[in-house]
């Protein structure tokens, strides 16, 4: 007796409850962008650790000129010089000045600084005409941040001001879940490599240059292994000679039977992959598996099948490896903009170009469901399951796979 097939939702459910997470490790600072914080990471300092000036000028007591006026100015004495990069060369003692750059260190004794226009100087005298108020153009320590304070939390991807705050605090090397190592490969007897002749009934390898994009872009590090044309004779000493390599396996193409024969063999010993049929079109059914401690994803042979069971399916599985938390593609709720039919009982994707209008998102089918209708396309329309048909103004749920446009 046939099992009725899962809800895509089930179906994801059950994979990303299986697949495992990476063990983190402690990487170079300059090798962790993309990758995730394994463990809070805390200042042991103020940032800035030191006030400094923010314009060239004079560093001064505030006091000391607080009564300074065009017509009765204040003479300080220039006790010596302020530059970035090293310690003052004086302090600020009562009617004292330190000529100081901006960046450089505040003097001790200093509260304020007067911009250089503001002040007229000879060698040994800076002469103010005017007050200016205790911190005035000066960049206080710990005003971003003080010591025992949160640089970046757990679980936070680690982009260009994550670095930047990390450098800045010293930290060469963090703790991370590493970027997963994925090698890809298309199986099938009518597969050929671009680039080549194909008779006819052949069809060039679009499925595994597809994946390996998807993978780079969550920042997973994809490895493709050249087609494999005989499934059953070769398709096992290929996995095997890629073991060393690989944190994860995502096989294409003519590997999913109704009885799994083909897999259960080539897998014989290494593990098992556990074909998942879901109520969604295309891509609903997807193999995993754990294979010699690996995740090992199966995808059908048809691209746009393919691409939808890796957006639906493995995108997530391999998110959640790499430590994140936010495992979902962003959705938008647009109004459709031409009608959609489809079969009844099972979830319909649908390749949509997505735009906002007239206050509002709205979404356009890009007709069959090709690989030329997911190029013009930045969103997978979901059509619910109970939902045969769906006429023009009517809302959707729009996973988006691209940038939007306004």
């Amino acid at each position: 007796m046939e099992t009725a097939p899962l809800s895509l939702d089930e179906g994801r459910r059950r994979i990303l409850a299986d697949v495992p997470t990476l063990q983190p490790i402690e990487l170079p600072l300059a090798e962790t962008h993309g990758c995730v914080l394994a463990r809070e990471v805390v200042t042991e300092y103020d940032i800035p650790p030191f006030s400094a000036a923010l314009v060239d000028g004079f560093a001064v007591r505030a006091a000391d000129i607080h009564a300074a006026t065009a017509d009765a100015p204040v003479a300080l004495r220039v006790a010596g010089w302020a530059l970035s990069g090293r310690a003052p060369e004086a302090t600020v003692g009562w009617g004292e000045a330190v000529r100081i750059a901006a960046g450089a260190p505040m003097p001790a004794g200093a509260d304020s600084v007067v911009p250089l226009e503001q002040a007229e100087a000879d060698a040994d005298t800076a002469t103010v005409s005017s007050p200016v108020e205790p911190r005035a153009h000066v960049r206080p320590a710990g005003e971003d941040l003080r010591a025992g304070s949160v640089l970046v939390p757990a679980g936070r991807r680690l982009s260009a001001p994550e670095l930047g705050l990390l450098a800045t605090a010293g930290h060469g090397t963090v703790l991370v879940f590493p970027h997963l190592r994925v090698s890809v490969v298309a199986a099938g007897p009518t597969l050929v490599e671009p680039g080549r002749p194909a008779v006819f009934g052949q069809v060039r390898d679009a499925i595994s240059y597809a994946l390996i994009a998807g993978l780079r872009e969550v920042g997973a590090v994809p490895y493709r292994i050249p087609i494999v044309q005989d499934v059953a004779g070769q398709l096992r000493e290929v996995l095997l000679s890629d073991l060393s390599r690989a944190d994860a396996f995502i096989c294409a193409g003519d590997v999913l039977t109704d009885e799994g024969d083909a897999m259960s063999v080539v897998l014989s010993g290494l593990g098992e992959v556990t074909t998942y049929r879901t109520a969604m079109h295309p891509g609903g059914t997807v193999g995993f598996g754990i294979v010699d401690g690996r995740p090992f994803f199966t995808l059908p042979g048809e691209p746009v099948a393919a691409f939808v069971g890796f957006e639906t399916f493995v995108r997530p599985a391999i998110l959640k490896t790499m430590g994140r938390r936010d495992v979902q593609r962003p959705e938008v709720r647009a109004v459709l903009d031409e009608g959609i039919t489809g079969p009844s009982g099972v979830t319909l994707a649908v390749p949509a170009r997505v735009a906002h209008r007239d206050g509002a998102w709205h979404a356009t089918p890009m007709g069959a469901a090709g690989l030329g209708a997911l190029v013009r396309a930045n969103g997978l329309v979901f059509v619910p399951p109970g939902d045969t048909a769906l006429a023009p103004g009517e809302q959707v749920r729009v996973q988006v796979f691209r940038s939007l446009e306004r």
